[in-house]
């Protein structure tokens, strides 16, 4: 090919491109109109409900910090769940995470301010058109990459622009697993549109729901929020799991 024809199929794929993303990013600002607009939020804390087929019903309290801090408290009947982030690093039950679990978190920590999120990140975003949803319907899809391994599948409605379900994609060893949420219920707090009810899968199988009774969009959270676990609380931790409480 000619140099000339070259530069002139660079210039025409670049055009291309240029339009995509800024079409990509007029949506995104509509995603996030519909979902009450305004800068980003700087922190959330949510208190709740989890219902979990597996482990029964327990109170959820989750707290986010940008841009890399996230813990989540779930007392369940005998066995509590605690997961927290803290930018590289995460534990479960007050141990170092395994890599599918810290996995998991980043995932549950993506979520929050997903809409946000989205549009902050619209570099990392690919639009992936509208793909059927049944009974005539249709959803927006786009795949935003988290980080190397982890990418998140959101199907938008097209319609009112409110996200209505997220796939994270967890990839290790060549080997994938997929959590997805789905997103019902939205009510306005604070004068954002707040999904109160999120129903979860695991591998395509439902596993339960949360229901959101508080949020809160507080500007900062207190720094002990999101301290690493001491000495004392891992062993405690270590203590639970040789007995079985923390299975």
């Amino acid at each position: 090919m000619p140099n000339s024809a070259r530069l002139l199929f660079a210039l025409v794929a670049l055009l291309f491109t240029g339009a995509t993303r800024a079409d990509l990013g007029d949506f995104l600002a509509d995603v996030v109109a519909a979902h009450g607009g305004g800068a980003t939020p700087s922190a959330i804390h949510e208190r709740g409900s989890t219902e979990s087929l597996r482990r029964g019903n327990g109170p959820v309290e989750r707290w986010w910090l940008a841009p890399d801090r996230f813990r989540i408290e779930i007392r369940y009947p005998g066995a509590p769940e605690s997961r927290l982030m803290r930018g590289a690093d995460a534990w479960q039950q007050g141990q170092p995470a395994t890599p599918a679990f810290h996995g998991a978190v980043v995932l549950q920590a993506a979520r929050m301010a997903l809409p946000w999120r989205l549009r902050d990140n619209v570099e990392q975003v690919r639009d992936l058109g509208a793909l059927p949803l049944g009974n005539g319907k249709q959803v927006r899809s786009l795949e935003w990459r988290v980080r190397d391994g982890i990418r998140m599948i959101i199907e938008i409605d097209p319609e009112t622009r409110l996200i209505m379900r997220s796939r994270g994609i967890l990839t290790i060893n060549n080997s994938s697993m997929e959590f997805a949420t789905g997103y019902e219920n939205y009510q306005t707090v604070s004068g954002r549109r707040v999904a109160m009810t999120e129903r979860h899968f695991a591998m395509g199988q439902y596993i339960g729901s949360t229901t959101l009774e508080d949020v809160e969009f507080p500007a900062v959270l207190p720094a002990p929020t999101f301290d690493p676990p001491s000495s004392e609380q891992r062993a405690a931790a270590s203590g639970r799991d040789a007995t079985g409480a923390g299975s």
